[in-house]
């Protein structure tokens, strides 16, 4: 691929970005998003992304990361709903975002080569749980849970949060959690929402860059990655990562793919197994989902096995929830819903 088709390539991923995942949601970042497509200085800084980066989020979240933990007078600022009660109109903002960004270049390429995109919405749990209730209901309890890209453990205390689907009904775990509220979109399936939430055997967390809840650094990061407008969200993430510091367990650095069989191996015996994947798929080759694929039949030949997916799919509007049963030789997919990707909504298909 020439360097110019590479470019075009990365400006397409921009606009992309802008215009299927901020329009509606971010302002600041459609804005800054659509114009760095045009603007051959930043999309060079941002191909500097790690392999398999998303480069709009990595960048975007670098540079917020800087101005979080910056100066307070830094003139862009000015324009984040995350650093002042009355942003400037995001019209504006990019000139001064782009002089941000070339002034601050090193600190920038740091970040991009040391960061990842991490999952860090617990609200994702509630689009989850009609696949993991499911799930439970085939299988059995408790389950044992094994995520995929798990970053700082967030979804691995999907028993430990309460649920707020309005009208629909509330969901309390035995232990106190964050609640998280969901709008509730299409015929509800028979028997949702149930009482409670499955109950959890065992967990385990797999990533390649795993971070630790209660490190500082960390903590910011994962606050760097939520866009600007989401206040809401900041205070829900630092609740979710106190839950998680306080119970574990630690994520497992390495690649989860290869890691799969071994860990779930070693799973306590007889107990049905779960797989989860949320937003991570994008960046995993296709012959790693194709090994994926052949080890969760392998596994639902020794236990029943069910994976949970939370990804993009290009015939639907919005992320896909699937729930895939691996019961003996026999294996059954299920698109159950598609859903809002911070967790906001879920429509039931």
């Amino acid at each position: 691929m020439t360097a110019a088709a590479s470019r075009d390539d990365l400006a397409e991923r921009f606009q992309s970005f802008a215009a299927r995942e901020c329009r509606g949601v971010s302002p600041l970042y459609e804005c800054l998003a659509g114009a760095v497509a045009e603007d051959p200085e930043l999309l060079a800084l941002a191909a500097r992304a790690r392999p398999g980066q998303p480069p709009p989020n990595m960048l975007l979240a670098a540079a917020q990361s800087l101005l979080l933990s910056g100066p307070s007078d830094e003139p862009l600022a000015r324009y984040y709903a995350s650093l002042t009660p009355a942003p400037l109109p995001a019209s504006e903002a990019f000139p001064l975002f782009r002089a941000f960004c070339l002034a601050h270049r090193a600190a920038l390429e740091a970040l991009l080569a040391r960061r990842s995109v991490s999952t860090n919405e617990p609200a994702r749990a509630a689009c989850l749980l009609p696949a993991l209730a499911r799930a439970a209901e085939r299988l059995g309890e408790p389950l044992a849970l094994i995520e995929i890209g798990a970053s700082a453990g967030l979804l691995l205390h999907c028993d430990r949060y309460a649920y707020d689907y309005g009208p629909a009904g509330r969901l309390d775990p035995e232990t106190s959690g964050p609640t998280l509220a969901c709008d509730l979109r299409g015929a509800l399936p028979a028997g949702f929402p149930p009482e409670r939430p499955p109950r959890l055997g065992a967990r385990v967390g797999l990533d390649l860059d795993p971070l630790d809840p209660g490190d500082p650094d960390d903590r910011a990061w994962l606050q760097a990655l939520i866009w600007p407008e989401e206040r809401a969200r900041r205070a829900r993430l630092d609740d979710a990562l106190d839950l998680a510091r306080a119970h574990g367990p630690r994520v497992l650095a390495g690649d989860g793919i290869a890691l799969l069989l071994e860990q779930a191996r070693a799973l306590p015996p007889g107990m049905p197994l779960c797989l989860l994947h949320a937003f991570t798929l994008n960046q995993v080759p296709e012959a790693g989902r194709r090994r994926l694929e052949a080890d969760l039949r392998t596994l639902g030949r020794e236990r029943p096995t069910a994976r949970i997916g939370f990804e993009w799919q290009a015939e639907h509007p919005a992320p896909l929830v699937s729930l895939t049963l691996y019961e003996g030789a026999t294996r059954q997919g299920l698109d159950l819903a598609i859903a809002d990707a911070h967790g906001a909504w879920l429509s039931f298909l």
